[in-house]
């Protein structure tokens, strides 16, 4: 079955996906967005002015503003669209291929985006000063970057202004003993416990002894139980 995505309302920096709009920046009524036309399209997100859309294939577009990266193509760049007279607003008016393959699930949120990968690892990108889409330390994630998870399969995501959720099944015995693994972490066993994580495959627990032991080696506070649920520091 062929689903057809249709958008309506602001659509000042090209969040509506339309080529041109019919009434100054904004659609009254829903508009068929045509640059889709003939990609089979089975979910939809909407953040606060970007679109993201998913494919039966697991392709990710995405289209609209982008001063957060929230689109994750990177920082503004000449593949952007330009609004005379703003330069520092830059944006994509027409859907764009991010991810080619793989996404189970999307959110957006007010300038983040959030997927679920079929290789059961999330990503995010955007505007991330509270971690929301990304573990890297910075303001903005730019390009898809991994967010720690290893507790659940992912059934679903969601995505708010500065947090994100995740919405997860029944652990397996493997997934509830890395969790509890990882709330007993210390700085005199971290290095054991990531011997072991690392060598069975389980990155995430990896990951998080490894920031641990920085935290504390640098006199840093860290909350593990935090950095479990969350994926940052």
């Amino acid at each position: 079955m062929h689903l057809d995505i249709y958008t309506w309302g602001l659509g000042s920096v090209g969040q509506l996906g339309h080529c041109s709009l019919q009434s100054g920046d904004k659609e009254l009524l829903p508009r068929r967005v045509v640059a889709l036309d003939g990609i089979f399209i089975k979910d939809v997100a909407c953040g606060g002015v970007h679109t993201c859309a998913l494919t039966s294939k697991g392709a990710l577009y995405a289209w609209g503003g982008c001063q957060a990266g929230q689109l994750g193509l990177g920082p503004q760049t000449r593949s952007f669209s330009f609004i005379p007279n703003e330069s520092d607003t830059y944006f994509r008016n027409i859907p764009i291929l991010v991810v080619p393959n793989g996404v189970q699930l999307v959110a957006c949120g007010h300038s983040h985006t959030l997927v679920y990968m079929r290789d059961g690892k999330i990503h995010g990108w955007g505007y991330n000063s509270y971690g929301q889409a990304a573990n890297e330390k910075s303001t903005y994630a730019w390009y898809p970057s991994p967010v720690d998870w290893c507790v659940g399969e992912v059934r679903k995501l969601a995505a708010g202004g500065g947090h994100s959720a995740v919405l997860t099944d029944a652990c397996s015995l493997k997934e509830l003993c890395e969790f509890r693994l990882a709330e007993s972490v210390t700085l005199s066993n971290a290095s054991e416990i990531e011997d072991v994580a690392s060598r069975t495959g389980s990155e995430a627990l990896a990951r998080l002894c490894e920031r641990l032991r920085e935290h504390l080696l640098h006199g840093d506070e860290f909350d593990c139980d935090d950095d479990t649920r969350n994926g940052n520091d």
